[in-house]
């Protein structure tokens, strides 16, 4: 049983990464969040966007940052780096990170959360402040977590379908043992899945 457990090749499929040539991969597309993100807020007539970026050194929090700052280039803008400042992930990191926001970007109408922990760290510093949201400020995050639903005002936030990405996981792996037990060629694929946007009240005056 050792000597052909030694010879079995097993296939490897990463999660969450930077797409890599000749390696398996599923993930969100985190890029594609981001621009759902910003679109939503150029529609409601946002004008003046920030960002708080996850720490950078992750690919999903860089893609979040490149949809962002790619989607408003588009539309005409010229997002700064001082109009971004970067958290790590936490609510508390969030709440720091928005105060050095309204630091540097004073004016900004609209504020792009790079998940959904930070967004509600942001959230309750605005309120605190006695920023009207949405009135004043537009909020949106990114995960959709349980707890965005249920904060005052309610958390507009990108969806990524966790479930759908272990599903597409598990599928991808199994196509790669029948290949392999069928002496076929296993192709390295990359998958995403495609987030969606849900409105609540920090981005949408009819709540």
């Amino acid at each position: 049983v050792e000597e052909r457990m030694d010879k079995i090749s097993v296939p490897v499929l990463f999660l969450a990464m930077r797409p890599r040539e000749g390696i398996s991969s599923v993930a969100t597309d985190n890029y594609q969040g981001a621009v759902l993100a910003i679109q939503h807020l150029l529609e409601c007539g946002r004008k003046k966007i920030g960002h708080i970026a996850g720490p950078l050194t992750w690919w999903e929090a860089d893609e979040r940052k490149r949809g962002w700052r790619e989607t408003l280039s588009a539309a005409g803008f010229n997002p700064l780096e001082e109009h971004c400042t970067e958290g790590n992930w936490s609510s508390a990191s969030g709440e720091q990170a928005f105060i050095q926001l309204l630091e540097s970007y004073p004016d900004m109408d609209a504020v792009f959360v790079a998940n959904d922990q930070m967004a509600l760290g942001g959230l309750r510093e605005a309120i605190r402040r006695g920023i009207r949201v949405p009135e004043q400020l537009a909020v949106i995050g990114f995960d959709n977590i349980p707890e965005s639903a249920y904060f005052y005002p309610s958390l507009t936030t990108i969806y990524q379908d966790l479930q759908l990405l272990g599903e597409q996981a598990v599928q991808s792996i199994v196509e790669m043992i029948q290949a392999r037990q069928e002496n076929k060629s296993v192709i390295a694929q990359s998958r995403f899945i495609q987030p969606t946007l849900v409105i609540r009240e920090s981005s949408n005056f009819a709540g």
